[in-house]
């Protein structure tokens, strides 16, 4: 896959992260791979790029005047995903955030609005309007395009999300130990607000709602009689949720 020609550049900043070089080609976002790889801790770019998918990965020219091979390889979102999953960096989460909220949002934004400018202009010149609807109809198409394109990258952001909350995930002891709260009372807490329930072992089980909203992961063990059990661990994002929740009674409001 080759696209070796000029196309608007866009360039993201986070304190965190640096800069990310980033183009919209055929209406959808493709990122500086080098930028992304830099952002990520992820050292030898060109060997982390050439595991991706061929349609992952393209090139692009930029002439910023900076010295260099103006030639560019960049990424799709579905490669981007793919990165993310191979870097180390503690905060790769936070990454994932800042381009899926920020960046690739940013990107995207455009529409068709009839303003009353646009309005006055159609009623000056009938013919505008025929402009308008095809241009509608490009919008419609392109964003039918977006969203199979997230479709497919899906899978991927995913299994991020799931990496990264297991990495994260602690047992009930200490999670009553980061919260700040005993053990006996969270269990409490949990058990009253049907979190949590026990199972006819009395063994504290989350409820599946929960497991799926990614408030807990369950992981498997063998004991040394050779039988199979379950034991349940608080993922990053459960935690924050249950302190809201208990910041929240101890002020007095309904939690």
């Amino acid at each position: 896959m080759n696209n070796e020609t000029k196309h608007e550049m866009q360039v993201f900043n986070n304190p965190l992260f640096g800069d990310v070089r980033t183009f919209m080609i055929d209406e959808s976002p493709w990122f500086v791979a080098v930028d992304v790889c830099n952002a990520l801790d992820i050292g030898n770019s060109r060997q982390a790029v050439s595991r991706l998918d061929e349609d992952e990965r393209n090139t692009v020219i930029i002439n910023d005047g900076t010295s260099g091979n103006p030639i560019k390889t960049i990424i799709n979102e579905s490669g981007l995903y793919a990165l993310m999953l191979t870097s180390r960096k503690a905060e790769a989460k936070q990454f994932k955030r800042w381009i899926t909220h920020e960046v690739i949002p940013s990107i995207r934004k455009h529409g068709l609005y009839m303003t009353n400018s646009t309005l006055e202009q159609v009623s000056k010149n009938p013919e505008l309007i025929t402009a308008l609807a095809r241009q509608l109809l490009e919008e419609q198409a392109a964003k039918k395009k977006l969203q199979e394109e997230l479709h497919t990258a899906q899978p991927k952001v995913d299994y991020f999300d799931q990496f990264i909350n297991a990495y994260d995930s602690t047992n009930l002891r200490n999670t009553a130990k980061e919260l700040g709260i005993p053990e006996r009372d969270l269990v409490q807490f949990l058990l009253e607000k049907k979190y949590m329930y026990r199972d006819q072992d009395r063994k504290l089980m989350p409820y599946a709602e929960y497991t799926k909203r990614g408030y807990f992961i369950m992981k498997d063990y063998y004991r040394s009689n050779g039988q199979l059990y379950q034991y349940t661990l608080f993922t990053a994002k459960g935690k924050a949720h249950f302190q809201r929740l208990l910041e929240k009674r101890k002020r007095g409001e309904q939690a």
